[in-house]
């Protein structure tokens, strides 16, 4: 059996029932009802369009964990991707890169914005960066590793874009 949660605003009230939209347990007092499920009060009383891009400060923090996980496990991707060639390259960079926004996304609490969305691009690129930098530091320009890093982080950015 899970532990017991307790409600956010009143933490001696034990609870069950957690916010469709950020996920924070809530009582039966402060629960709201709505088109798309139980909501807490903060929630509910916003239109989704006025949340996009708002995060609380535990989706902050998971959304930026979620990036450097994407740069550690994204370096063994990207020396992969930087192997291969042709139009594979680029199919699996698309794949890999809006595969990586998708979970900052969703690790953020799929509020997008500004902030999951630089933080996608930032952390494919940071995958890269082994690869490349040392032709940049040494004076030259490797298309052939920038193009498909850049593939992908454009992939990662669009995958935080709301509908």
């Amino acid at each position: 059996m899970s532990e017991a949660m307790h409600c956010y605003r009143h933490p001696k009230r034990e609870t069950r029932v957690t916010c469709a939209t950020c996920g924070r347990p809530i009582c039966t007092e402060c629960m709201t009802p709505t088109a798309v499920g139980i909501k807490c009060p903060e929630d509910a009383r916003l239109p989704r369009g006025a949340r996009v891009g708002v995060m609380k400060p535990n989706q902050i923090l998971k959304t930026l964990l979620a990036g450097v996980g994407v740069t550690v496990v994204g370096i063994p991707v990207a020396y992969v991707l930087l192997s291969l060639a042709g139009i594979l390259t680029f199919l699996l960079a698309i794949a890999a890169g809006y595969g990586a926004g998708t979970l900052v996304f969703r690790v953020g609490g799929r509020n997008g914005g500004p902030l999951a969305i630089s933080t996608s691009v930032v952390a494919t690129l940071a995958a890269f960066s082994p690869f490349i930098a040392p032709f940049i530091l040494a004076g030259a320009f490797p298309t052939g590793q920038v193009i498909p890093a850049i593939i992908t982080a454009v992939a990662a950015g669009l995958a935080n874009r709301q509908p």
